[in-house]
């Protein structure tokens, strides 16, 4: 599985071998891709980092070990910073679509890199890439109420409010007419 580019990023999904060092120490795995060692800090984290490591362990790691044809619908993506060489986000998948075609997306950006339009370059180019796997209907993403700016690149990318969930709001985006 290959990185996705874009203008200033690349999207890296980590296969098990990285995904192995990750939950051990982010910083050798970055090392080991030669990668610039990050610092991630997040705003108003509130514990995301914490419960991200645990979906590392729980879904991640047990899911790409199951599914070795179809590991990257649950690998973690690295946002590299293409001209800095440095990790600057993650997103992700939940999976193959189901039996309605949907998928969900997350997605995090360091808060030094807020306001410069990265998550949006990034959720683009991902959910480009989501739409042209087979079987892809719908692409959805929930965010909390109160998180305006990831609300706000969600709808830069075209996804539509769908209503409320138990975390916040839930997004959609449908495919393209002109995707197959």
């Amino acid at each position: 599985m290959n990185s996705l580019i874009s203008n200033r990023l690349q999207l890296i999904p980590l296969p098990l071998s990285d995904l192995e060092r990750l939950a051990n120490s982010r910083s050798a795995m970055e090392t080991a891709r030669g990668l610039a060692v990050s610092s991630l800090e997040l705003s108003d984290d509130g514990g995301f980092l914490i419960e991200l490591d645990e979906a590392l362990h729980s879904f991640v790691l047990p899911n790409v070990r199951a599914n070795p044809e179809t590991w990257f619908w649950y690998t973690y993506w690295l946002i590299v910073h293409r001209e800095l060489n440095l990790t600057v986000g993650g997103i992700g998948v939940a999976g193959p679509p189901d039996a309605d075609g949907q998928t969900m997306i997350g997605y995090f950006i360091d808060r030094k890199f807020e306001g410069q339009n990265l998550t949006t370059e990034a959720v683009t180019s991902f959910v480009s890439w989501i739409f042209e796997q087979p079987g892809v209907k719908t692409v959805a993403a929930d965010t909390p109420k109160e998180h305006f700016a990831s609300q706000r690149v969600l709808q830069k990318n075209g996804f539509v409010w769908a209503g409320e969930v138990e975390e916040g709001f839930r997004w959609r985006k449908n495919r393209p007419e002109s995707a197959s």
